[in-house]
């Protein structure tokens, strides 16, 4: 079984190297203001994902103890809840830039 855990966080980090390489790029693209600011957040946090996953699996090869390990993953669990929050920002300035948004 811990083979398919070190599986999936194999797919897991070859995700996040896609994810940042895309943001990044997108990043670039970006004219300056409001939303390229929070799309730097957003990457940077991104960022922090990776690392979280590739540090995920060392704590199973170093046998870190389990309170450390749930402290981590806590962590990414709270990361994960702030970059859903700048999603959604980002998403409804864009809708209200484009008028879709009502009042």
């Amino acid at each position: 079984m811990i083979y398919v855990s070190y599986f999936l966080a194999f797919l897991a980090i070859l995700t996040m190297v896609v994810n940042a390489v895309l943001a990044f790029r997108l990043r670039g693209a970006l004219i300056g203001g409001e939303i390229r600011s929070r799309w730097s957040l957003l990457s940077n946090f991104i960022l922090i994902f990776l690392f979280g996953y590739i540090l995920s699996p060392l704590l199973l090869v170093f046998s870190v103890p389990v309170e450390f390990m749930g402290a981590v993953i806590f962590l990414i669990f709270l990361f994960g809840a702030v970059f859903v929050w700048i999603v959604i920002r980002i998403i409804r300035d864009v809708l209200t830039v484009m008028g879709v948004l009502e009042d």
